[in-house]
Parts: C-alpha cells; sequence; structure tokens
C-alpha cells in the first residue's frame, strides 16, 4: 500500500485501465473461441449431410436424365444432358470417399460400398451407351435400375448412420457446450469483481483524495483557517499537494492570529494615551495602516507559486490559471504600501476576484464594469471595490440559484468621480448591516467608509430587502451626478 500511494497519478491511472483492458479482452477472446470451436464442429456435421444428400440429388437427377435418354422418341439433347448429369454424379461420389483415419467403420464399409457399387454401375453404363439398336437398351436399362436401386440403399443407410451419429455429437458438443458458458460466466464473474475491486482502488487513490482537497479549499475559501489539516497519504501529486496545502492553511492561520493580536495590543495602547488629539491622530494612522495593509502573504504567494508550478508540469492548465489569479490578487497586496492608487489597478483586481467566483458560481453570477478609461489615473483609497463585490456576494447573491447580477459603474461628474457597485440579491436593512465575509475578518462596509472619509471622499449605500443593495462611492468630497 506504501509502494501504491507513492506512485505518480498517471502510472495509477495506467495500470488501473490496463488491468481492466486485460480482463474485457480476456473475455472476449474466450468468446471468440468458444464461438469459433462451436461453429468448426457444427461445419463438419453438416458438411457430411451435405455431401451424402448432395450425392443422392445428384445420382437421382442422373436417373431421370437416364430415363429421358431410353424413350423411343429422346430429345436431341437427351444424351447430352445424361452425360452431363452422370459428371455431377460424379463429381459428388469424389466426396464421399472412404477415409479410414476420419470415418466410423460402420460408415467406411457403407462409402466403399456405394464406391463399389457405382464402379460397376458406369461399367454397365458404359454398355448401354455403345448399344446402337434402341430396342436393346431395355434389358441394359433393367440392369442399371436394379444396381441404381442397391446404391441408393447404400447410400440411405449412410444418411442414416450419419444422422445417429450426428445427433450423438450434437449431445456432445451441447455438453461441451454447457461447460464452456460455465467457465466462461465464472471467468465473467471473477472480472466483475476485479474490475470493481480497479474501480474502488480508483475512487478511494485518486477520487477521495481530490475530494477532500476541494472541501478543504471550500473551507478556506469561507474563512474557516481552523479547519482541520487534510491527511497525507503517500509521496505523488496528491500527497505533495496536500502537504503544501496544510502548510499555507497554517501559515494563514498564524498569520491572522498574530494580526489580531497586534491590533489588541495597539487599540490597548491607544486607549492609554494621554494627549487626545495625538491618540486620535495615533487610532486613525493605526486603522488607515491595518486596512490598507492585509495579510501579509509572503509565504502564500510562494507556495502559490509552488503549486502553480507543480500544475503546469502534471498538464492542469484551468488549475494553474486560477492559480496565477489568487497568485496576483495577493501580488496586489505585496506591490507597495501606497495608501492611494490608480483606479484602474483597483477595476483589474476586482476582474481577478470575478474570473475566482466565475469558477465556483459558474454563470449563477455574471458582473458587468462599465468605466470611463480617462478614470484610470483617478487615485483612490486601496481596497475599496473588491471588498464591495465580496458583501454583494456572500450576502445577496450567494443563494439565488441563477439570475445573479453585479454592475460597477465608474463616472465623472459636476462635482467628482462617482463609483457605483449594484446588485439584484436580497437586499438588507441598513440599520442592521451584515458582518462581511459570514463571521471571518475582511473589509466592510464601515472600514470602507471611514478610508473614504480620511481620503476626502464618502461611501452611501441604499438597500431594500428583495429589491437588492446600491453602494455609491464619492471620490474627493463631490456628490457626483446619479
Amino acid at each position: 500500500m506504501r509502494r501504491w500511494q507513492d506512485i505518480s497519478i498517471r502510472t495509477k491511472s495506467v495500470l488501473l485501465m490496463g488491468v481492466m483492458l486485460v480482463s474485457m479482452w480476456t473475455l472476449v477472446v474466450l468468446a471468440m473461441q468458444q464461438l469459433r470451436a462451436f461453429s468448426g464442429q457444427s461445419d463438419v456435421i453438416m458438411d457430411e449431410y451435405m455431401d451424402i444428400t448432395g450425392f443422392l440429388d445428384t445420382f437421382s437427377a442422373e436417373n431421370v436424365a437416364l430415363e429421358m435418354y431410353i424413350r423411343p422418341t429422346p430429345s436431341a439433347d437427351a444424351l447430352e444432358n445424361y452425360l452431363a448429369a452422370s459428371q455431377d454424379t460424379d463429381r459428388q461420389l469424389r466426396e464421399l470417399r472412404p477415409n479410414w483415419n476420419q470415418d466410423l467403420r460402420e460408415e467406411y464399409l457403407l462409402k466403399q460400398a456405394i464406391c463399389n457399387a457405382m464402379e460397376h454401375y458406369r461399367k454397365s453404363q458404359a454398355v448401354l451407351l455403345s448399344i446402337e439398336e434402341r430396342e436393346n437398351l431395355i434389358p441394359q436399362y433393367l440392369s442399371l435400375k436394379t444396381q441404381s436401386a442397391y446404391i441408393d440403399g447404400y447410400t440411405r443407410d449412410l444418411l442414416h448412420s450419419r444422422m445417429v451419429q450426428g445427433g450423438e455429437q450434437w449431445e456432445r458438443i451441447a455438453a461441451a457446450n454447457a461447460r464452456s458458458n460455465r467457465q466462461f460466466f465464472g471467468f465473467l464473474a471473477a472480472a466483475t469483481v476485479l474490475m470493481g475491486l480497479v474501480l474502488l482502488i480508483f475512487t478511494r487513490s485518486i477520487l477521495e483524495p481530490l475530494t477532500e482537497l476541494g472541501r478543504a479549499a471550500d473551507r478556506i475559501g469561507n474563512g474557516q483557517y481552523d479547519a482541520p489539516p487534510l491527511a497525507v497519504c503517500g509521496s505523488d501529486e496528491l500527497g505533495r499537494t496536500a502537504r503544501s496545502f496544510n502548510l499555507m492553511q497554517t501559515e494563514i492561520r498564524r498569520t491572522i492570529h498574530a494580526l489580531e493580536k497586534q491590533s489588541e495590543m495597539e487599540k490597548h495602547l491607544l486607549e492609554k494615551e494621554v494627549e487626545a488629539a495625538q491618540m486620535q491622530r495615533t487610532l486613525q494612522e493605526g486603522r488607515f495602516a491595518q486596512l490598507q495593509s492585509q495579510i501579509n502573504p509572503h509565504f502564500l504567494f510562494n507556495t502559490l507559486s509552488t503549486i502553480a508550478a507543480l500544475a503546469r508540469e502534471e498538464g492542469a492548465p484551468l488549475s494553474e490559471d486560477l492559480i496565477l489569479r489568487l497568485s496576483s490578487f495577493f501580488r496586489y497586496s505585496l506591490e507597495s504600501d501606497e495608501k492611494m492608487v490608480p483606479l484602474g489597478r483597483e477595476i483589474q483586481l476586482l476582474q481577478d476576484y470575478m474570473e475566482l467566483q466565475e469558477t465556483r458560481y459558474g454563470e449563477r453570477i455574471t458582473m458587468e464594469i462599465r468605466s470611463d478609461p480617462k478614470l484610470e489615473q483617478v487615485a483612490v483609497p486601496k481596497f475599496i471595490l473588491q471588498p464591495l463585490v465580496e458583501n454583494s456576494i456572500l450576502h445577496g447573491l450567494r443563494t439565488r440559484p441563477s439570475g445573479g447580477h453585479i454592475r460597477v459603474w465608474a463616472r465623472r461628474g459636476r462635482q467628482g468621480v462617482t463609483i457605483t457597485v449594484t446588485d439584484n440579491g436580497c437586499g438588507f436593512d441598513t440599520g442592521r448591516q451584515p458582518a462581511a465575509g459570514g463571521g471571518r475578518r475582511s473589509v466592510g462596509l464601515e472600514n470602507i467608509a471611514e478610508r473614504m472619509e480620511l481620503s476626502g471622499g464618502r461611501l452611501k449605500v441604499f438597500s431594500r430587502p428583495g429589491i437588492g443593495t446600491v453602494a455609491r462611492i464619492i471620490v474627493g468630497g463631490g456628490e457626483g451626478n446619479d
């Protein structure tokens, strides 16, 4: 089992598929051999029947042609027809030649008697054909008829013997076929059990670890960083991915706990400041730095790069693309400590985020972005669009079975730049705003509102249960033009 877990997924798949193909083709070969054996034995019996009945038919046709020939006024081609019928009889007689190694003793003797009788019959026939006076044909014709009766009797005895022997052979063939059927069905049952074991091994070795990895990724996506680590079995691709995933989860959990403790300590120190102005200034700077400096994901970024490289080596382009987009999302946090960034960079970050969400939700949720290209260099606080779209998905659209839509519209009005984020979700009572992220730490509406006020802008939220939510960001203190 340990060696099996260390084998690569490609090798496992090839081995399991090989076992299934060998089992299937073995069944096919056994069935074809059984059919060929049955067909061969049947052909031998039928050939014997056809040889005997063929001789009877041609010899009977020869006798009819003889009767036509000895008539007082025969037709012009009577002799020619009689000679042709005799040739057909001789050709069929050659098929009945006795064979000591193959024929039974009784059949051998009957065939020998038929051949001897036909030899005398042909001599008498030659005498008949040499008679020129037609009135002298009758005595020789009667002699031929007598010999013909003996030959016909021998042939019918041979046919009867062949039928008796054929019946016995059919019984033996049926018994052998029944044994072959039992053997075939026994092997079929064994092959079925073997294929079931192959499918069980494939499920436990590959499908179940992949399913657990997907569930763990969903838990991370939902903010459950304290979930138990994945079980690591072997050193194949899944085992290495599980180790990297567990390491990434551990580092994220440690970083979040460290940030929580640091936040508590800073808050405790700020409360003890003597001077109110200095305390307010320090509090604002601390909040701004905390909100702008999201989790420092150096280790997470490196781990994602490693997993992307592994996915590329294993031939998984979709997984590689998703990991690279998530890596780009964290790279945005690492690029600089700027508090203000161009609007175009915020929109690019939002597009990467929605590409990741489309993998999870498919066509259930769509997003439309409309922005004047002239506004791409407008300075806005960092991380103001993605948290609004994330709240729309988590609290407004996640439970919708289909038809979820988010629209992001950036435009310049008479008094400034206005950015509107609209969704058609379930809405909420603005007096009881939900906590962002289902209980996990994230940039919520109050955080964005505080940062907009510090940068000279503002955030307004309009929502109605059952209809949807509109979040309006006004940059530079202007109301904009709705």
